[in-house]
């Protein structure tokens, strides 16, 4: 089995920084870690909230923290720093592979679509509060078990809101995400596309859209690849 993760991004029309900052992290006893941040506001503000907090659970991460745990933390760090002034919207995806399994930790006002073998989709949408406004805040924890064929999708407000709220941006999401028989490095640029599309390529908030496909791989080797592409 093998984790593939892809993740397209873009600033809000007319910013050359955007607020939305997505990390992956390796898992010292195994798996692997997407932190999605989305920054109050946008532009170089936005961008330095969603990198401090970033930066913090990547770390904390690295060091063995569990991901209840670094939400809670990283959550503290931002009310201290920022005063209770300052918001931010966290996801962690996390493949655990000492655990055997995949682990969703929310604090947005996104949902993340899971994807299931056979076509079975779920929506996490439980309302949580971002991090760091509310004193006392927790994080939304979903469980589920390592198989082949999972795929998720984690995004910011952005793609949840690109083009209206009747646009369907979660049905083709939803669909999308059954299209077993494409790449989800592929998948990820159509699905992208298709929002960036609904805001007539002018996008009215940063954009981050973040999939991560547990998908069949070779059992021989344990060779790892990485690919990445972005305008300078």
């Amino acid at each position: 089995m093998q984790v593939q993760i892809a993740i397209n991004k873009t600033n809000k029309f007319g910013q050359s920084q955007g607020g939305d900052t997505a990390e992956i992290v390796e898992r010292p006893r195994g798996g692997i870690s997407l932190v999605l941040v989305d920054g109050q506001g946008s532009g170089q503000g936005a961008k330095r909230i969603s990198s401090l907090v970033v930066n913090k659970a990547v770390t904390m991460i690295g060091d063995g923290a569990r991901d209840g745990a670094v939400a809670r933390a990283v959550h503290d760090y931002l009310y201290t720093m920022r005063h209770g002034k300052v918001s931010a919207t966290l996801t962690i995806l996390s493949v655990d592979t000492t655990s055997g399994i995949l682990l969703i930790t929310r604090n947005c006002n996104t949902p993340v679509i899971i994807s299931y073998p056979g076509g079975a989709v779920q929506i996490l949408d439980k309302t949580v509060p971002p991090i760091g406004v509310h004193p006392l805040l927790r994080p939304d924890i979903q469980q589920v078990e390592l198989k082949e064929n999972i795929r998720v999708a984690a995004f910011t407000d952005g793609i949840f809101n690109a083009g209206s709220e009747e646009s369907g941006v979660l049905t083709f999401l939803k669909t999308g995400l059954q299209k077993g028989e494409i790449s989800l490095q592929q998948l990820g640029q159509e699905l992208f596309k298709k929002a960036l599309d609904l805001e007539k390529k002018r996008p009215r908030d940063d954009m981050t859209l973040a999939l991560l496909g547990l998908e069949p791989g070779p059992e021989d080797h344990k060779a790892r690849s990485f690919f990445l592409s972005l305008p300078l």
